[in-house]
Formats: structure tokens, C-alpha cells, sequence
């Protein structure tokens, strides 16, 4: 059977979010915030068709709590809200690893799965041993001295139990292994970072300003599994199920999703298209405080042919921050050397997609993505073709024939033009920006030198 999971989740407390205040009188409201993001997921995953999501900080105190208490178990390791099985649920956190090279620390976010809450508590124990604070963080930092104590922290969670596991999650963001970080620190091969678990790490996050082709640029990928997550922060259409990914298994049960995933029986991931992602080019946005200075009209992008030398700003004169493309290219040269992209190597099926949201508020130009309006809209479209999901299984002669009539025809204009890859993005997305959808129009994010400054400049390539 087909199963769609999205395995990267996060509560309400985590940074990021609402990251509602932690404090005995504010319990019984956040309990309240808390059960309605619970609530409001389980509702939207349909609407995406989405089978299985992670809960997200799923070892933070007061989110296990209130897990235990609405969830009811389905089958081994699946959970259900109570009374209302629209959506399957999987016990998932995130964790921030920081590890000492040289003068900076680098931070790599890695996704841990769990198949039962006492495996949870035993996971708690282990960050209470190494005095993690994480009773007032739902996503926690664990602080390591090297990449050996990494090592050595990461098998200590995964020999927890053998059905345990770990996903190092958006792995070329800034916030990932491969990512370019405080300092702009660069790990080559994944080894610097994870050292002897290294071994055991088989699954990776592509993270939504990276997919599967800008990724066959790195050798050391070519045997791994790449999976994609929304990486939600809310339980909004334009953020749940923005990616996620397709097995083939034989039941919803924890160990067959495991087993599924470690044997790569992934049918296709479905990405967020990295050009409108956070961090896809390299650059410094408008209104930048730090490093430096940035009025509000100064930025500059550019795709790695163009970045300036020794990657500083030409306007601020500070590092820039490295984009995923940069960093592609990078580790290519580094491992290879050979690579480009357009290669086909270790091809592995995947869609790129624009959340149907997003197609609607760029075409009715309602900016607020959460509007009423919208949303009505949307769910007159899911109601004629099914899931969103189905938007883009389907074919475009399909998908016309059965919204043809049914919705305005600049809407249905709009995506069939997204299906047939008649998008970009002006700006692409950089330094923690997305990108602006534009629609009917290609683009060309490998040739971008792009510098807006309200005074003088002198760059130097």
C-alpha cells in the first residue's frame, strides 16, 4: 500500500512558533493552544493527504503530557486523536547538536523517532544525564566538545532500542550537517560532523530549499535515503504537508514505516521547490541588522558562480550567508569533483510542488494565507479533485477536465501552469527569506548576480 508521512513536526512550544510561555499559570491556557494545533492537524492532513505526521518535541514535558492524554494508540507505535482517526500520528522530535571545530560551534538538527512513550522517558533520562536543558525547550540544544561526543550521544539514543531512529533533518540549510553555519564553517563529508555514527545514520532530510537533484551532486548521498518533511511550525495549509513522502509498505504500524524507510521503499517524495526556499541562494536580505548593516532597501543574491570572493558582502563588508546551492556545489567539488547538475545519477523519483494555497493567494493577490476566503477556495478545489495530493498525481489534461467550469479560469490557468513547471520565483529565497512566486514564467537561478544598494559599492569576484 501507498502511505504519504511527514515526518518533521513541531508543537506549539517549540522556538519558531507560538512558542507559548512555560509557567504554571499559564498551564491550563496552553493545554488549551495546545490541544487545538493537535486539532487543527489532524483536520488539515486530510485535506493534503497526508496519512501519518510526526508530533513533533514529542520528550517536552508538558507536549508528552498532553499526548498521553489525547492520543490513543492504534496499532504498535501509530497514534490516533481520540475519536477522530483522520490522521495517524508518530511519537517524533528535533534535537540541535553543537559541536566545537575551531573558533565557532556548528549546529546540526537531526529528526529522532520513537515507538513508545516509555522509550520517550528513557530518552529524557539520557538529556537530564547530560544536563541538557530542555525542561523550558521543546527543541533543545545538546552541546558537545567534538564530533566524537556527538557520536557518542547519538548511539546512546539509538541503542535505546533497535526501532529507534535518527534522520538528520534539512541537511544543506544552515541549520543542517552540510550547511554553512556561525563562521561559515564547512563540513565536507559527513563524517567531520557525526564521526563513528556515521554508520548508522541511513535517512536524511532533503529540507525544502534542497531536493533530490541539487543532492546528487554529493557522492556520499548516492546510498542513503532521502526522505521530505514540511518541517511544519503551525498547523496552516501553506505549511503542513508543504513536502513529504510516499512508501510502499504493508500496513500503518511503527516497525513497517521504520523498515520501509531503512530499506528505501520510498516511492516518490514530493519537495517544496527549493528556489522559493529560505535559504537557497547566497546573500544578505534587506533591513539586516547584523553582521553589518542593511537599510531597507539594500540586499544582494547570487547563484555560486557570481559569489563575491572570500564570500563577503558587498554592501556590508560581512560574511555573507551561504546559500544550499553554494554549498552543493561545494561539497561536490570537495568529495569529486565531476558532478553538475542535470546529471542523472542515482536517480530517485520525486514532484516538485507549490502548496495549492500558495498558487490561490498569488492569483486572487490575498496575501494573508489564512484568510477565510481562501481557504473556501481551496477546499471547493479538494472537493472536486480530492486531496491536494491527488492535485499533483494526476495529470494536467486530467486535472482540466475536472475543474474546467467548476473554478474562475485564471485560478485553473494558474495550475496547470505550476504543473507544467511555468513558475519561478523573483527574488529566489536567500538568507532566510522565501522566495516570491511568479507564475507563468521560467527562470534561470543558476545565472544570478543581483546587488540593490542605496550607496556606493565596489565587488570583487
Amino acid at each position: 500500500m501507498e502511505v504519504a508521512v511527514d515526518l518533521h513536526a513541531h508543537s506549539v512550544f517549540a522556538g519558531g512558533t507560538q512558542a507559548l510561555a512555560i509557567t504554571p499559570e499559564k498551564k491550563s491556557i496552553n493545554q488549551k493552544k495546545a490541544i487545538s494545533h493537535l486539532t487543527k492537524t489532524n483536520q488539515t492532513m486530510p485535506l493534503k493527504g497526508i496519512d501519518l505526521i510526526g508530533t513533533g518535541d514529542c520528550q517536552f514535558t508538558l507536549w508528552t503530557e498532553i499526548l498521553k492524554e489525547i492520543l490513543s494508540e492504534d496499532t504498535d507505535g501509530i497514534f490516533f486523536l481520540q475519536n477522530k482517526r483522520q490522521t495517524r500520528f508518530l511519537l517524533q522530535t528535533e534535537m540541535i547538536f553543537t559541536a566545537k571545530m575551531g573558533k565557532y560551534s556548528k549546529e546540526t538538527h537531526v529528526i529522532f523517532l520513537f515507538p513508545n512513550f516509555p522509550l520517550v522517558e528513557e530518552f529524557r533520562a539520557l538529556l537530564d544525564g547530560w544536563r541538557v536543558k530542555h525542561q523550558k525547550m521543546a527543541r533543545p540544544f545538546i552541546p558537545c566538545q567534538s564530533s566524537s561526543q556527538v557520536a557518542e550521544r547519538i548511539h546512546s539514543i539509538l541503542d535505546l532500542n533497535p526501532w529507534v531512529e535518527a534522520i538528520p533533518s534539512h541537511i544543506m540549510t544552515p541549520q543542517g550537517v552540510f550547511g554553512s553555519g556561525k563562521g561559515n564553517i564547512r563540513v565536507n563529508h559527513l563524517v567531520d560532523f557525526f564521526d563513528s555514527v556515521t554508520s548508522r545514520l541511513k535517512i536524511f532530510e532533503t529540507g525544502l530549499s534542497a531536493d533530490p537533484e541539487f543532492l546528487r551532486l554529493i557522492p556520499e548521498l548516492d546510498d542513503k535515503v532521502l526522505i521530505s518533511n514540511s518541517d511544519a511550525h503551525s498547523s496552516a495549509l501553506h505549511r503542513m504537508g508543504r513536502e513529504y513522502t510516499v512508501l510502499s509498505t504493508s500496513r500503518i504500524a511503527y516497525k513497517s514505516i521504520i523498515s520501509a524507510l531503512r530499506n528505501n521503499h520510498v516511492l516518490y517524495t514530493a519537495e517544496f521547490p527549493p528556489e522559493e526556499g529560505r535559504f537557497f541562494l547566497t546573500g544578505h536580505r534587506a533591513g539586516r541588522k547584523r553582521p553589518g548593516f542593511h537599510g531597507e532597501s539594500d540586499y544582494c543574491y547570487f547563484s555560486p558562480q557570481h559569489v563575491p570572493s572570500n564570500d563577503v558582502c558587498p554592501i556590508c563588508n560581512k560574511s555573507l550567508t551561504i546559500g544550499v546551492f553554494q554549498r552543493c556545489v561545494e561539497i561536490s567539488q570537495a568529495q569529486e569533483g565531476k558532478r553538475e547538475l542535470g546529471d542523472v545519477i542515482s536517480p530517485r523519483k520525486f514532484i516538485r510542488m507549490v502548496p495549492l494555497i500558495d498558487i490561490l493567494s498569488h492569483v486572487l493577490e490575498i496575501k494573508t494565507k489564512t484568510a477565510k476566503s481562501l481557504v473556501n477556495k481551496y477546499r471547493q478545489i479538494i472537493n472536486i479533485i480530492g486531496p491536494e495530493r491527488m492535485l499533483w498525481q494526476l495529470t494536467s489534461e486530467d486535472v482540466e477536465s475536472m475543474l474546467n467550469g467548476h473554478i474562475e479560469k485564471p485560478i485553473l490557468k494558474a495550475i496547470l501552469e505550476v504543473k507544467a513547471g511555468d513558475f519561478t520565483f523573483k527574488p529566489y529565497g536567500f538568507d532566510g527569506v522565501y522566495g516570491t512566486l511568479v507564475i507563468g514564467q521560467r527562470g534561470n537561478y543558476k545565472n544570478v548576480n543581483v546587488i540593490h544598494s542605496s550607496k556606493p559599492i565596489q565587488q570583487t569576484l
